[in-house]
């Protein structure tokens, strides 16, 4: 199965007092403005308005949560960069972020989007700071790569593995496009093989509590 089997909005939320209860696992989705997350959420879970898809950049103000599967939540975080916005508004996106990421991030594996034309920016290394300061685990998926011819597809592909190496960070890319479908099935086996894992982690530490020593 290469999509979510049932994925439904659960909520938004503007305050930690909004967030739902958490769950053992939380696939939380960052990137900038206009990198085709919700093109990509509606892709990646077969559902074409679950997120809402916008030409103007910096739609998302909140923290969006989906319920999947009636087993872990999909988590749509605002998209940051994006200039349009005061910086006050931009100030109180970035404080809800950490304190999503400070809450949850035993629970959060972090899926970084990124647009392969655009390779890694100075915000995209400072939420990958974030997140491994954190120890939260993470998965790189670089969006719009049918923009590219193939040769330069394998040079932007190239490029981007080594501005991330540089940058201090690793971990493989996958090359994802909402128009052809490209990279869906590998994202969904990458969160379900970390959510399997995550369950078995939480498994393991509730076996360990009732254990006579």
């Amino acid at each position: 199965m290469a999509q979510a089997s049932v994925a439904k909005f659960l909520l938004s939320a503007r305050a930690v007092e909004q967030f739902p209860r958490p769950l053992d696992f939380e696939a939380a989705f960052f990137g900038r403005s206009n990198v085709g997350k919700s093109s990509l959420l509606n892709t990646y879970t077969g559902v074409s308005k679950l997120a809402r898809v916008s030409g103007t950049p910096g739609c998302t103000r909140e923290i969006n949560f989906f319920l999947i599967d009636n087993k872990y939540y999909l988590v749509d975080l605002p998209g940051y960069g994006y200039a349009r916005y005061s910086k006050d508004e931009q100030q109180r996106w970035a404080e809800l972020i950490n304190e999503y990421i400070s809450l949850r991030a035993s629970r959060i594996l972090g899926v970084v989007i990124l647009d392969i034309r655009r390779g890694l920016t100075d915000l995209d290394v400072m939420l990958l700071d974030i997140l491994k300061s954190h120890d939260v685990n993470y998965i790189i998926v670089a969006t719009k790569i049918d923009k590219l011819k193939t040769n330069e597809l394998r040079a932007a592909t190239l490029l981007l593995k080594s501005q991330i190496k540089s940058a201090g960070f690793d971990g493989d890319i996958i090359r994802f496009s909402s128009v052809t479908g490209e990279g869906k099935k590998e994202l969904y086996n990458n969160i379900t093989k970390k959510y399997q894992h995550y369950k078995e982690v939480q498994k393991e530490k509730t076996d360990g509590v009732f254990v006579d020593e």
